[in-house]
């Protein structure tokens, strides 16, 4: 009886009203960009925290041609930190195959919320997020 409390402990996500709540599963495919655009996949990860890490990445066409991709052993980082150097990985290969017009699909929601709105320059991965805003910024 403890096993399957545990078991269900561990497929399950607290809630924000701290109760349990289920798991959601859902899939997830790739969607084609706008006639002219290149999509950007990223992910990253550790085993750890921080941890062994790596990251990797593909570009694609607007008809899902594959264009190019990446994939580096980073060393042990933390997973937000193997997630950004994936994403500036990918945009450093984006520029260099002068893609103009790029799409950025990345799957980790705090990597996500630090290009939208910003990191303070004190938190230790500011570094990174500003040489990310190097190369989205650029014409």
């Amino acid at each position: 009886m403890d096993l399957a409390r545990e078991v269900i402990k561990a497929h399950a996500v607290v809630g924000v009203s701290r109760r349990l709540v289920g798991r959601e599963d859902r899939l997830i495919s790739w969607s084609r960009p706008s006639e002219g655009w290149c999509t950007l996949n990223t992910d990253g990860a550790s085993r750890g925290n921080p941890g062994l890490a790596a990251a990797g990445g593909v570009l694609q066409e607007s008809n899902g041609e594959w264009r190019r991709g990446f994939a580096i052993n980073i060393g042990i980082c933390s997973t937000p930190l193997a997630e950004l150097w994936g994403v500036y990985y990918g945009l450093f290969m984006a520029w260099e195959c002068k893609v103009s017009r790029l799409e950025l699909e990345v799957d980790s929601e705090v990597v996500v919320g630090f290009l939208r709105t910003g990191i303070s320059e004190s938190h230790p991965l500011s570094f990174l997020i500003r040489m990310c805003y190097g190369f989205i910024s650029k014409d």
